[in-house]
């Protein structure tokens, strides 16, 4: 269970025990993250999410690693989340998702984590590609994405979808 770490970042991985807290307050967070957890963490789309994390980790403990909580290292605060449903699927497939809490946008974390966790993950067996889908009036994470070398693949409606490969 390592944690990722960057320039201003560490991505620690969401072990159980940390989804069961994330469930009950955010002061058990606090306790054993030993970091600040804002008011605004864990954001939209996570938030809603978290109770199915949990269930994924209790059905498999070892998902820590595809899934991790973003915290500003010098802060000592969570901003937000990164991660994928699971391992790679048959095809060698993961969907990553990530979110930055609204008071620590627009200082290039989503990218900085995007990246590092690209990173990790490739290092994975069994792991040829990844997605990401994102809606196309979401210009930042549109950025993040293009940044992190993913090429947008195709679209449905409003919604935008990106893969990297491993041989990008």
């Amino acid at each position: 269970m390592t944690p990722l770490r960057t320039e201003r970042l560490t991505l620690v991985p969401f072990s159980v025990e940390l989804a069961e807290a994330a469930l009950r307050s955010r002061a058990d967070v606090e306790s054993l993250l030993e970091a600040r957890v804002p008011e605004e963490w864990p954001g939209p789309g996570f938030e809603e999410i978290l109770p199915l994390v949990a269930q994924w980790l209790r059905d498999d403990p070892l998902l820590r690693d595809w899934i991790r909580i973003i915290v500003h290292t010098a802060d000592k605060t969570a901003i937000g989340g990164i991660g994928t449903g699971g391992r790679p699927d048959a095809d060698g497939t993961v969907e990553i998702g990530y979110n930055i809490i609204p008071s620590y946008q627009r200082r290039g974390y989503g990218y900085e984590a995007v990246s590092a966790y690209v990173d990790w993950a490739f290092t994975q067996p069994g792991l040829r590609r990844i997605i990401a889908n994102c809606a196309s009036d979401n210009t930042a994470s549109m950025r993040i994405l293009q940044k992190a070398g993913m090429r947008q693949w195709s679209y449905e409606g409003s919604l935008l979808h990106w893969e990297l490969t491993k041989q990008q």
